[in-house]
């Protein structure tokens, strides 16, 4: 049975060390992680009895046991049993040696020790935060013309279409046809329609969109024509505007560190909270 209290608390102590994404202590996420299908997990805990750390490894994707690649692993290790963190990889990569390692808190230590094992850094985002506390957020400047457009069930295919268009040429990029985007987009009870905009340009019509949900700036896209504009820009700030006026508090992000929009969400107000990887054996591909 998974120890779900003591893990929270486990998640919760390295997420206040190391940063990172801050839905990795929440039940959903530990309970898809950690109590998968399939999933083999190793616990340690202190003289007291307390969790201290844990390592798990799941099926993959396309995997139907924890030693079909591409396997998942991952491992948490409180700040004050860091010694114990390379134990517990080895453990995870003897149980499935070509795992994907994943992290939602890496640090500089955390990924010379997983380079020391042979593996690669595949995948990395930054997480953001914005605090919707510290005053007004600053008025959208739209670009000349701007119509914009909220989400409804009759716009959705839009906001793909333009989706589509914007991140296409990204390498990994999975061109979802519309119905999956569509409902992997809205079909969480945090998605908010209200918070979610399209806006067009005169004489390139559709060209940028922004999806929210509570707390969360879910995705944020121009197409390569109405770029250099403002638009993502604007486009972030009207949803900050409308999270505020609804009482968030706080509004995250996850950007890849490759994107070069991180340095406009800085711009903007977002601070650096940490970042979230994952992690293969070298001559791997990409994930």
């Amino acid at each position: 049975m998974l120890p779900a209290e003591d893990l929270a608390r486990l998640a919760e102590a390295c997420l206040r060390a190391d940063g990172g994404l801050p839905l990795a202590a929440e039940p959903s996420f530990l309970e898809a992680r950690w109590g998968a299908d399939g999933a083999t997990t190793h616990f340690d805990r202190d003289d007291d009895g307390r969790l201290v750390a844990a390592a798990v490894v799941r099926p993959g994707p396309a995997g139907s046991s924890p030693t079909s690649p591409p396997a998942r692993a991952a491992v948490l290790a409180h700040p004050s049993a860091r010694d114990r963190e390379a134990g517990l990889l080895d453990w995870a990569l003897g149980l499935a040696p070509g795992a994907i390692v994943e992290t939602e808190s890496l640090t500089g230590e955390r990924e010379r020790l997983y380079e020391s094992r042979g593996l690669r850094r595949v995948f990395a985002e930054d997480v953001l935060s914005y605090d919707l506390t510290a005053g007004p957020v600053p008025e959208p400047a739209w670009p000349t013309g701007t119509r914009l457009t909220g989400w409804a069930p009759d716009v959705a295919a839009r906001f793909h279409a333009v989706h589509d268009a914007a991140f296409r040429e990204r390498p990994g990029f999975p061109g979802w046809p519309a119905a999956d985007w569509i409902e992997a987009v809205s079909g969480e009870d945090t998605f908010r329609a209200e918070w979610s905009l399209l806006a067009g340009l005169d004489r390139l019509g559709d060209a940028g969109f922004v999806t929210a949900g509570l707390g969360w700036i879910d995705q944020v896209g121009v197409v390569p024509a109405a770029r250099g504009r403002g638009l993502g820009g604007a486009l972030v700030l009207a949803a900050l505007g409308r999270m505020q006026a609804a009482g968030e508090i706080e509004a995250w992000l996850n950007v890849n560190v490759d994107n070069p929009a991180r340095r406009l969400y800085e711009r903007l107000g977002f601070r650096r909270r940490g970042r979230r990887a994952r992690f293969a054996a070298a001559g791997a591909g990409r994930d």
